[in-house]
């Protein structure tokens, strides 16, 4: 198991290190949320959920994104370690946004192995496939929106979840709810593009926007 990655090279290390989950189990992180993290003054950190041994110090923000984990849904229980570094940052209040199948390692149990247990559901294998964009309107106040502001985004079609919303739901899409949006957490199977403000957002939930 590898140590916690660091900052990327170069990085100050009194810079606000926001670390983001990248390959081989979740793809890695777009460059519009690199660049956008970087220009407001945070370093960013790639981890490896399966074989890092925990989260970089100083970390103040965790995003996860989509990709394929279920391949690797044995190796993440396994890590018992980043498990519980992710589900300690979450109970300090730092801010953790989940989009895609990335959402599975915050449910009980992926496949019947167990994840984090943040969220009160569980993930399996999705259908596949790559459905196509989606309206979204806020269904309540998260770390990056408005409850009534409205977006367009991509579902991840690589796990399922039960169920697929909890009480305070991050999305309506048509009628449905579809994922959480409370204070510090941000989980949804919709894929919805980074942008600066964004990001912004993102920091400004973890105390350290600029």
């Amino acid at each position: 198991m590898s140590a916690p990655s660091s900052p990327a090279a170069g990085a100050d290390r009194a810079r606000p290190v926001v670390a983001i989950a990248g390959g081989p189990v979740l793809l890695e992180p777009a460059r519009e949320l690199r660049d956008a993290l970087t220009t407001l003054g945070a370093a960013v950190a790639v981890v490896d959920l399966a074989a890092d041994a925990g989260l970089p110090a100083g970390t103040v923000a965790l995003v996860l994104g989509d990709g394929a984990p279920v391949p690797f849904a044995e190796a993440l229980a396994a890590n018992a370690a980043m498990r519980e570094a992710i589900v300690a940052l979450h109970r300090a209040g730092a801010p953790i946004v989940a989009e895609g199948a990335g959402v599975a390692l915050l449910t009980a149990s992926l496949d019947g192995h167990p994840m984090c247990d943040v969220l009160a559901a569980t993930a399996r294998s999705g259908p596949g496939g790559v459905p196509g964009t989606v309206e979204l309107v806020a269904a309540s106040d998260g770390p990056l929106h408005d409850a009534g502001e409205r977006r367009h985004g991509r579902p991840s079609a690589a796990v399922a979840l039960d169920p697929g919303a909890g009480s305070a739901p991050a999305w309506t899409v048509g009628r449905r709810p579809e994922g959480w949006a409370v204070p510090g957490l941000h989980a949804s199977l919709v894929v919805v593009g980074w942008t600066l403000e964004r990001a912004r957002r993102l920091l400004t939930a973890a105390g350290v926007a600029p």
